[in-house]
């Protein structure tokens, strides 16, 4: 019995060990997907600039387009979830932050498959989109959503829409972010109380296109910039959370194994005490 026992404590420290170096390399990976995730994010400060500046030329507040402002009720909930192992808690956050904000005729947008389960089994309405890849579909993924966002607003389906996304505050904290998508907030950002009548705005401005066109260029080009945004900083949460989690199963198996170590130890000592004694006593009894 103690030397099955003392096989059995060998092969279980074995097995840690080699799962204990697994999860090591798979932090090691983790970590490194974040750093180049971090360095390949894609830097719109130009962009924003150049939106920031078109966005404060002409105050488009007084237009009725259903950018700036809808009667509808009805919203349309944007999640972001990753596919990714390991981060189960992380997309929990993210699909609970958006069942507080649903109301009667709400209608969801998921990215990512583990999202879609989670809202499945909540028999909610949804429309699916694939996960996001830190290769260059990201950018093609932005455009599809992009294009559903201002298809459904503008025929007239929702009213308001909400984005709901893991963001990466740091490689160690990662934060739910909620943001308002519908109406565009940058129509109403930094502007005076009073809406100037087109009359007097005509004074100091040229509008050569409809309201309209304008609107939804703006709003488009901004849709873009901000979902590219959240795309991305959902990965680098993703992968910051992923090792966070594996370094602290790799803290838990390191304990394992010592506990295990010293548990063979003391079996392999208890068997080679037995076996002197039981000598011993042979020797006794041949005399």
């Amino acid at each position: 019995m103690a030397t099955k026992g003392l096989a059995k404590l060998k092969s279980e420290m074995v097995f840690n060990q080699d799962l204990t170096r697994l999860v090591d390399v798979m932090k090691g990976i983790a970590a490194a997907q974040y750093h180049v995730m971090e360095r390949k994010k894609t830097q719109m400060v130009r962009l924003e600039k150049g939106l920031a500046e078109l966005f404060s030329v002409y105050d488009f507040r007084a237009d009725a387009h259903p950018f700036i402002r809808n009667s509808n009720p009805k919203k349309l909930i944007c999640l972001v979830t990753t596919d990714s192992g390991f981060l189960g808690g992380l997309n929990m956050k993210v699909v609970q932050a958006g069942l507080k904000h649903e109301e009667k005729g709400d209608h969801f947008l998921v990215v990512g498959e583990r999202g879609v389960n989670y809202i499945r089994e909540f028999g909610k309405t949804f429309t699916s989109f694939p996960g996001i890849n830190i290769d260059g579909s990201r950018f093609t993924l932005v455009d599809k959503v992009v294009n559903y966002i201002i298809s459904s607003v503008t025929k007239d389906k929702f009213g308001r829409v909400f984005l709901i996304y893991p963001n990466a505050m740091s490689f160690t904290v990662q934060r739910v972010e909620i943001l308002n998508l519908i109406p565009c907030p940058l129509f109403f950002k930094d502007k005076a109380d009073k809406v100037l009548s087109d009359e007097a705005q005509a004074r100091n401005v040229i509008v050569e296109s409809e309201a309209e066109a304008i609107i939804e260029y703006l709003t488009a080009r901004w849709l873009n910039k901000r979902l590219l945004e959240a795309f991305e900083g959902a990965k680098l949460a993703e992968f910051g959370a992923r090792t966070m989690h594996l370094e602290e199963s790799f803290q838990t198996l390191s304990k394992i194994d010592k506990q295990l170590k010293l548990q063979f130890f003391k079996a392999r000592r208890e068997k080679i005490d037995q076996s002197l004694r039981e000598t011993f006593t042979a020797q006794l009894m041949t005399k």
